[in-house]
């Protein structure tokens, strides 16, 4: 994890001080006084790489040392692939996934949570979604962003609510997994090569982990995947070749695609 702080707004209340101090204990690192300082001053006196930043009616936002990163959690693009879907317009993830009212999904890269709130909205509330996230920070962040954001619809507020976030590697949970525990088991790891219109992830990758996808977790996703795995990747990902990828989804023209295996 980066190293960071939490503080506070320079107009910190009661209330902000408190939270503070509990997400530090959250994240296991220290709490600061902002003590009337600048964000790169802070981090340059206390010698971290950023800060977890927190004021009254604000989401908790990670700001880094020389304010080029700020990061708070939003579900994304997630409501606007809803509002598409309910209006009877598909979704390449959903098509890739082919999912049905009552599936089983494992997201093995959390992230935001924008692919599970999609899929929690599509299996419905007798379903199950579990997704893991191995940045502290970041799921610490989408955890408590999906138990607190309010969206403007209540079936994806459900969805939000019902999603089982956690802090963990995914190829040791695959591990831990029986053969056929998920119906669908969801990679979308960082693209080796980012998508130069995705404005939305240029604060998320230096927060996220970068390691590539290993062929062990694969297979043991092939194991845990009653009907299949699927990947999100670019088109032309040298990863299709070396996985045996045969169909991909995505939209003509589109810059991501969804392999299935």
């Amino acid at each position: 994890m980066l190293s960071l702080v939490v503080t506070t707004s320079r107009q910190a209340d009661p209330r902000a001080e408190r939270d503070a101090a509990a997400w530090a204990a959250r994240l296991a690192v220290r709490s600061v006084p902002r003590a009337g300082r600048s964000i790169p001053t802070l981090c340059r006196d206390e010698e971290v790489e950023g800060a977890l930043v927190h004021s009254s009616g604000r989401p908790p936002t990670y700001v880094s040392a020389d304010g080029s990163v700020r990061y708070f959690y939003h579900p994304g693009m997630a409501l606007t692939r809803i509002k598409h879907l309910r209006a009877g317009k598909g979704d390449p993830m959903v098509t890739a996934m082919g999912l049905a009212p009552g599936d089983r999904v494992l997201d093995c890269t959390l992230g935001r949570a924008a692919d599970a709130i999609v899929a929690g909205f599509v299996v419905g509330p007798t379903s199950r979604v579990v997704g893991l996230e191995s940045s502290l920070l970041l799921a610490e962040l989408t955890i408590h962003g999906l138990g607190t954001y309010t969206p403007p619809n209540r079936e994806v507020e459900a969805a939000m609510r019902a999603i089982d976030a956690r802090h963990a590697e995914h190829l040791a949970f695959l591990r831990a997994c029986p053969d056929g525990a998920f119906d669908v088991v969801y990679f979308d790891p960082l693209f080796s090569e980012p998508v130069p219109a995705s404005s939305a992830m240029q604060p998320f990758r230096p927060l996220a982990d970068h390691p590539p996808l290993a062929p062990e977790a694969v297979a043991e996703a092939r194991r845990v995947a009653r009907r299949c795995v699927v990947i999100k990747e670019r088109p032309r990902a040298p990863l299709w070749a070396q996985l045996g990828v045969k169909r991909l989804v995505g939209g003509k023209g589109s810059s991501v695609a969804y392999g299935t295996l």
